[in-house]
């Protein structure tokens, strides 16, 4: 019966039925036929995954990036680094890494920066001569960026999960952050289709960008110093980045009316909502998971396995494999709450264990079959997905050298976190 249940599951993840539909049908099969479990216990373990203050952060963070849509702040970005690095060879592929690196600084949302940056600059590639295959896929995987640069909605998912100190993973995600981000830009001039050179460098043109993009500029100060500092929590931070957009437009642009307000507030809902009911369905699971006794089994292999090395691969494989079916937001809770003990019992550095953990889970979103930043991204394209995989999947396996650089190499993480906090 319990091979049964699994192979539903696997069946609705294929025909299309919403995760959270199959996690939670899933673990109800399991429950009443398997393992006779009581469903009041599931209920109250999914509601307890909800009912953490830090997860409050997440509607607040992707308001500000809404809002930054709305407002025209992404487009205004979006100019200041196209003219800043326009005129170099593959200019305008670098311009969009680098936008969405700083992108992810200002709103954590990988699909709002897909949405904000990919609706701007792929019109502008394809008409520059980039082929729009390559143009999607550097995108889908760029956008990863936002998922480890801080602040970042999976770091907040990762705390939650986890109890971990949410500014001290903010901090470790820094480095890293900037590592992924000039790796794939290194990785996009490496292919003859990144190395489309667009105009020259125009001073004029870049100081209209950067009088324009100034406010902007200033909002990694207003949420990260505000973190670091300790003035405000990440919830509250996230409350005063939405505020900081509307306090600069107001003042600068004048873009948002009540329409657009109103519109980056049912998109930021609507995200959070979808994400809350994966983490409801993810609780559902990890009921079964406990009473199993999976969490043990896998550490007893990882201590079997004799070294961290050893459980790092694993670790990655792990997520690979539920990377491929499942949206990140899953991936990261179930392989937090399973192995996050695992990995403290080997000496595993928590926070580092975050950021580790964050980018394997991300690289899901651009690896096929699931895919939500790749098919996202061909979506903005307005191109079949299979035009973007091969592009895509070159971009991901620069992402698993990253990963490997970043998980063996803890200090690489730590540094910053040394620095702010001593």
């Amino acid at each position: 019966m319990l091979a049964f249940s699994l192979g539903l599951a696997g069946f609705m993840l294929v025909v299309g039925v919403p995760v959270f539909a199959v996690l939670l049908l899933a673990t109800v099969i399991a429950c009443t036929f398997v393992y006779n479990i009581d469903l009041m216990i599931v209920i109250t373990q999914m509601v307890s995954m909800l009912n953490i203050y830090i997860l409050l952060a997440l509607p607040m963070f992707m308001l500000a990036g809404f809002l930054m849509i709305e407002s025209r702040a992404a487009s205004y970005l979006v100019d200041f680094f196209e003219a800043l690095l326009g005129h170099f060879p593959g200019g305008l592929a670098l311009s969009m890494v680098v936008t969405c690196g700083f992108f992810g600084a200002l709103s954590g949302s990988t699909l709002a920066a897909i949405v904000a940056i990919g609706g701007i600059m792929l019109p502008r590639m394809k008409a520059a001569g980039y082929s729009d295959g390559f143009a999607a896929g550097l995108l889908a995987v760029s956008s990863l960026l936002a998922m480890i640069i801080p602040p970042s909605n999976f770091f907040i998912l990762y705390c939650a999960a986890t109890e971990t100190p949410v500014g001290r993973v903010f901090a470790a995600g820094i480095v890293p952050g900037i590592i992924l981000m000039f790796a794939l830009v290194i990785a996009s001039v490496i292919l003859p289709q990144g190395r489309v050179t667009v105009g020259r460098f125009d001073r004029e043109k870049l100081k209209r960008a950067t009088i324009k993009v100034l406010p902007v500029l200033g909002m990694p100060i207003v949420i990260l110093g505000t973190i670091f500092s300790g003035v405000l929590t990440a919830v509250e931070a996230g409350a005063m980045a939405a505020l900081y957009i509307v306090i600069i437009d107001r003042i600068f642009y004048r873009q948002l009316k009540w329409p657009s307000f109103w519109s980056a507030a049912k998109l930021s809902i609507t995200n959070t909502a979808m994400i809350y009911l994966l983490l409801a369905g993810v609780g559902a699971m990890v009921t079964v998971f406990m009473y199993t006794g999976l969490p043990t089994t896998i550490a007893n292999l990882a201590k079997e396995a004799g070294s961290t090395a050893s459980f790092i691969v694993l670790f990655l494989i792990a997520a690979a494999l539920l990377g491929a079916f499942l949206d990140a937001a899953p991936t990261l809770y179930i392989l937090a709450i399973m192995l996050f003990t695992t990995a403290m019992a080997l000496g595993i550095d928590p926070i580092h264990f975050g950021v580790f953990l964050t980018l394997a889970s991300a690289m899901g979103m651009a690896t096929p079959p699931m895919s939500v930043g790749l098919y996202a991204s061909a979506s903005v394209a307005k191109i079949s997905p299979h035009e973007a995989i091969p592009y895509a999947l070159y971009f991901v396996m620069v992402a698993f050298m990253v990963y490997f650089l970043i998980a063996f190499f803890p200090g690489l993480s730590l540094w910053a976190v040394n620095l702010i906090y001593g």
